[in-house]
Formats: structure tokens, C-alpha cells, sequence
């Protein structure tokens, strides 16, 4: 494996599918967001385990030399305050739990960047993903070991008919609301059998009114100056500040970035700090009220350059399904667990959200695309790929060299987002989790310090699935992480 090279431009994404599908509208004529879409939208098919129409989107587009900001995450309903005291003598559960649901905001995000981005029809767009979950499309390695892993919890999830590798799937409703939503609009989703359902489900918490309110908003992209190069990245309700944070104040060190090793261990330090704090930064730094993911990036022949990530929150979301519109909810809710374990939902409130886009620019230029999965550990396993770049200059080795990143040492169910949450006490320590053949350097800077290290080589998602595209002169440079099985990076 190695990166792909390209004068004209580049998809990666973490499906053969969604990158032949995005290639596909861009030799017809379409552009960087018009491929993104597609991709998407074949990803909502055939990924159910890790995005879907049931989830969020934030994406960054790069276009005319400036960089625009998309927050498609969902508010919550109109009454989930009320409704979550009424039922707070219950356990809040990960998975089947309503009050977690908040409203999806990916079919919203994907309107908008078609409306204010978009060169072709939406029929177009859509109509391998609409051919695909009516025709049929073959489960991979990553969709099967996802169902393999949930059987047991999920024993209702409908596709847990796929018992083999390459078997063919059908999803005739999810095909229905792509044509909706190509012919119709948000209405016929939102207002359709999907909106219906959803209030059913959540005794109205969610209310029909609720979802005639837009899930989505332009906002103004977050930006630090770093070594001559500018940072982007979405604003609260995102976690992706941590990522600036952590460059302002290497900044402020005077750090000099000597080596990669070096490097590393400067921002490790930095994310303990900040990571700390993080759901104050939330909260009030920002003036803000309120574990499966999947990203992709795609620069076109125009240079026109979007980075996107959609998610579910865990993989197959909350485990609830409207049964007629086919699609999985997310459980999203869970952002309004602070690091304390109490559960504050606030009605109509976008929960604070792991999802984190990057658009790198220098000058007014693109320089580099790039976003992973991985839960609240993304702005950690995105700057170390970056800065892996920095001083590699080789895309593929970037994203190859072995990763870190900090777990909590809270391991309750109820929290699974816990690269945060720790306590100090001698017994309770942060842990540096590391892949194999990680740097003894960077392990031995941290040897005699209250944190402990820890070799993980048995879960390569942990460390999550990243693509990459960097501009390089008059080409571009990208690849897939090889920690992905089923990714592809195709070059115009």
C-alpha cells in the first residue's frame, strides 16, 4: 500500500463503493461537493455501522480560498427535559434508551452543502446509493464484523441476516427516503414516515414542530496560525477547539518541534491539560449550551477541497429502528453526560458533539485535508497524523506510523466516550494507550511521570481509520489508513 498521486485530484474515503461512486460524479462534470455527497450517501447504504441517515455531519469545504463550516449535528427535542425528570428513576442505558435520541441532522447537511455548493442534481448524486440499497450491494469484512460483535446486544438489528463475507443486502426503505429526499426535499423526511415515526418513538419529546426547524447551520470556522500554516475546524458544539488549543499553546512554549518524537510528546502533554477541562471549554469558554464514525475527503479539478464526517455515535447508534423508513437512530444524546456522569439535557440543544473536520490551508492555499474516526480521541489521533506529516512528508507513512492515544480510567458503560474522564488518585491513573512498535522515545519522556502506558495491538479501531489528502506543489497526495480493511483512495 502507498499514497496516491494526482494533478487533478483525489477521493479517499473508508468504502470501495463511495470512492468509485464520488469519482464517478466528478468525470461527469460534478464538483468536490457534488462527489462528497455521493459518497455519503453510499456510505448511508452499506455503513450502517458506522454513519447513516439516522446521524450527524459536520464538514469543512475549502472553495474560492476560503473555508466554510457546516454543523448538520441535531438539536434535541422541545420536551426532553421534561420528559428525562420523568423518567429519571430509570438507569440510563447506552443503547434502546429514547431520551438519548436527538434529531439527525445528516439529510439537513447534505440539503444545504447541495444548495449552496452543489453543480449537479440531486438524482444524480443519489442514484448509485438509491441503485445500491435496491439492487443490492455485498457486506464487507468491516460491515460483518461490526454484526458479529452485536448480535448478542442487538438482536433486533434487521441486518443481522448477513452471516458471510460478500453476501448480498437489500435496503429498499433507505432507498425510498434517498428518492424522497432527491424529489421532495427535507420536507418529504423530515415531515414523511420518518418524522412521523420519530415523534411516536419519543413520546413526542421530539415534537412534529421540532422537526420543521433546520438541523443544520454555516458557521464560522475555528482558525490558528501555526508554522506558517492555518488551522480549520469547527466551532463548539465540536470538541475540535482542543485541537487549536493544544497549538496555541505549544505556541506560547516556544516549543521548537526539534524532531517527531518530540513533537508527539509536546502535544500528549498538552491534550492531558486540556482534555481535562474540556467539558468546561464546552460550556462557557465558548459560551456554549449545551463510537462509530466515518470521514472522508475529496479535492476536485478545481482544487475545491471538502473535508466531511458523519457518525452514529456508537456503531449502529442506539440500537432503535423506525421500522417503516428503515432508518437507525443515532444516540447522540450521549453528549449530554458531563464527565461527572450526570445526565443534563437541555430541550432544544445541540449536545457536545466528538465529531472534528480539519481543513489546513497555507497562504491562501489548500495544504491538507484530513479527519478520522475514533470517538473523542479524534483530536488527538488527527494532530499526531498531521504532524507525522509535518517532518515524513509521505502521506501513507503518516498514516501508518503507530498511534497513541489517552484513555480514561472510568470504564462504566454508561460513559463510553472516556478518553477524558479519570481521577488522579494513585490507583486511578490516565492511561497512554500505543500500538505496537511505538516509539520507546515518546514512552520513556513519560516513564516516571502519574501516567501509565499501555501496548494495545488487538483492536486497530481504537486508534481509529483516518484519511489523508495533502497538496503538495502542482499535485496532490493521498491514502486511506492501513488500519482500514475496506478503504480506497482513487486518483483523478
Amino acid at each position: 500500500m502507498h499514497s496516491i498521486t494526482s494533478d487533478k485530484g483525489i477521493v479517499s474515503t473508508t468504502e470501495h463503493e463511495a470512492s468509485s461512486a464520488a469519482i464517478e460524479v466528478l468525470n461527469k462534470g460534478g464538483n468536490a461537493i457534488d462527489a462528497a455527497l455521493a459518497a455519503s450517501g453510499i456510505l448511508s447504504v452499506n455503513s450502517q455501522h458506522q454513519c447513516g441517515i439516522g446521524g450527524d455531519l459536520f464538514a469543512l469545504i475549502y472553495i474560492n480560498k476560503k473555508v466554510y463550516a457546516l454543523n448538520a449535528s441535531g438539536y434535541s427535542g422541545s420536551k426532553i427535559f421534561q420528559y428525562a425528570k420523568h423518567e429519571q428513576q430509570k438507569p440510563l442505558n447506552v443503547f434502546k434508551d429514547t431520551r438519548l435520541v436527538t434529531i439527525p441532522g445528516a439529510v439537513d447537511g447534505w440539503l444545504a452543502m447541495h444548495k449552496k455548493f452543489g453543480s449537479q442534481p440531486l438524482k444524480i448524486i443519489f442514484n448509485r446509493a438509491i441503485e445500491l440499497a435496491n439492487d443490492g450491494f455485498t457486506a464487507n469484512q468491516s460491515l460483518l464484523n461490526a454484526i458479529n460483535e452485536t448480535r448478542r446486544v442487538f438482536p433486533d438489528n434487521p441486518l443481522n441476516i448477513i452471516n458471510k463475507l460478500g453476501q448480498v443486502v437489500k435496503r429498499p426503505e433507505i432507498a425510498k427516503q434517498l428518492q424522497l429526499i432527491t424529489q421532495y426535499g427535507r420536507s418529504a423526511f423530515y415531515q414523511g414516515i420518518f418524522g412521523d415515526e420519530l415523534v411516536n418513538l419519543t413520546n413526542n419529546f421530539i415534537s412534529h414542530n421540532d422537526l420543521k426547524t433546520k438541523q443544520y447551520d454555516w458557521v464560522t470556522p475555528l482558525s490558528y496560525e501555526f508554522k506558517n500554516f492555518k488551522f480549520w475546524t469547527s466551532p463548539p458544539n465540536s470538541q475540535a477547539f482542543l485541537i487549536l488549543e493544544v497549538l496555541k499553546n505549544i505556541h506560547k512554549e516556544n516549543n521548537q518541534f526539534q524532531d517527531i518524537e518530540k513533537a508527539q510528546s509536546s502535544v500528549i502533554s498538552q491534550m492531558i491539560k486540556l482534555g481535562q477541562s474540556r467539558d468546561s471549554y464546552l460550556k462557557d469558554y465558548f459560551q456554549v449550551l449545551g463510537s462509530d464514525t466515518n470521514y472522508l475527503c475529496v479535492v476536485d479539478q478545481k482544487g475545491v477541497g471538502v473535508s466531511l464526517v458523519q457518525s452514529n455515535a456508537h456503531g449502529f447508534g442506539s440500537h432503535l429502528i423506525l421500522k417503516n423508513s428503515g432508518v437507525f437512530l443515532h444516540n447522540r444524546g450521549l453528549g449530554f453526560i458531563r464527565n461527572n456522569y450526570e445526565f443534563c439535557p437541555r430541550n432544544n440543544t445541540r449536545p457536545s458533539h466528538t465529531l472534528c473536520p480539519l481543513i489546513v490551508t497555507k497562504g491562501d492555499q489548500l495544504s491538507t485535508l484530513l479527519g478520522t474516526m475514533g470517538a473523542d480521541s479524534q483530536p488527538q489521533i488527527i494532530l499526531q497524523t498531521w504532524i507525522n506529516n509535518l517532518f515524513l512528508k509521505n502521506v501513507y507513512e503518516s498514516l501508518a506510523r503507530p498511534r497513541w492515544i489517552l484513555s480514561g480510567n472510568n470504564k462504566e458503560d454508561l460513559f463510553p466516550f472516556n478518553t477524558w474522564k479519570h481521577s488522579m488518585s494513585k490507583e486511578s491513573l490516565l492511561t497512554i494507550s500505543h500500538e505496537l512498535n511505538f516509539s520507546t522515545q515518546i514512552l520513556n519522556d513519560f516513564k516516571n511521570t502519574k501516567y501509565k502506558t499501555l501496548v494495545v495491538d488487538k483492536n486497530p479501531n481504537l486508534f481509529g481509520h483516518c484519511q489523508m489528502i495533502v497538496k503538495n506543489d502542482n499535485f496532490y497526495e493521498g491514502s486511506h489508513d492501513p488500519r482500514s480493511i475496506t478503504g480506497e483512495t482513487i486518483g483523478l
